[in-house]
């Protein structure tokens, strides 16, 4: 992946289900991955995710009647993508500030906010730049970034998966 996997969104950080996939499989943790349609109407998907010999659950819906564009062409695609998110979010990966994934908070958005926050999306992922290395505290998956915040002020510095603040390393260049 060559972003991070973070959009900012109301002034909060939220990991793509992408990156989060990615990162459970870099841990080689992830065995399986199982989803299952609970209701067609409104559908109703869930998601199970084995780590580690630990399984966690994510449900996400989608209602057609009332859904957005992608959500009408794939409305069975987006609740499962929604779904297994949460499940890994609740298995602990990509949790910055919430369970929800990017890809949720984007869909929850209004037409607007939806434009605001792909902007600012696109904008994080252009002024960052990011690779895979490990954490020097714990030795787990870690991503340098380098980028700009919301507020204009650079950063860099080498983030931990496990999300510990601690393990952060700031690099000043």
């Amino acid at each position: 992946m060559s972003n991070n996997g973070i959009v900012t969104i109301h002034g909060k950080e939220y990991m793509t289900v992408a990156r989060r996939v990615e990162l459970a499989h870099q841990g080689n943790v992830l065995e399986s991955v199982d989803t299952e349609v609970l209701s067609h109407s409104p559908i109703v998907i869930r998601a199970r995710v084995n780590v580690s010999g630990k399984t966690f659950t994510g449900i996400s819906a989608v209602d057609p009647a009332n859904a957005r564009a992608i959500e009408k062409e794939n409305p069975y695609e987006v609740a499962e993508t929604s779904a297994v998110g949460r499940a890994l979010g609740f298995a602990g990966f990509g949790v910055i500030e919430s369970v929800a994934s990017a890809d949720e908070m984007v869909r929850a958005t209004s037409g607007k906010e939806r434009r605001v926050a792909i902007e600012a999306a696109v904008k994080t992922i252009s002024q960052t730049i990011t690779r895979d290395v490990l954490c020097e505290v714990c030795g787990k998956p870690a991503t340098e970034r380098k980028g700009t915040t919301k507020g204009g002020k650079n950063y860099h510095g080498i983030f931990c998966s496990t999300d510990e603040r601690s393990h952060t390393r700031w690099l000043w260049n």
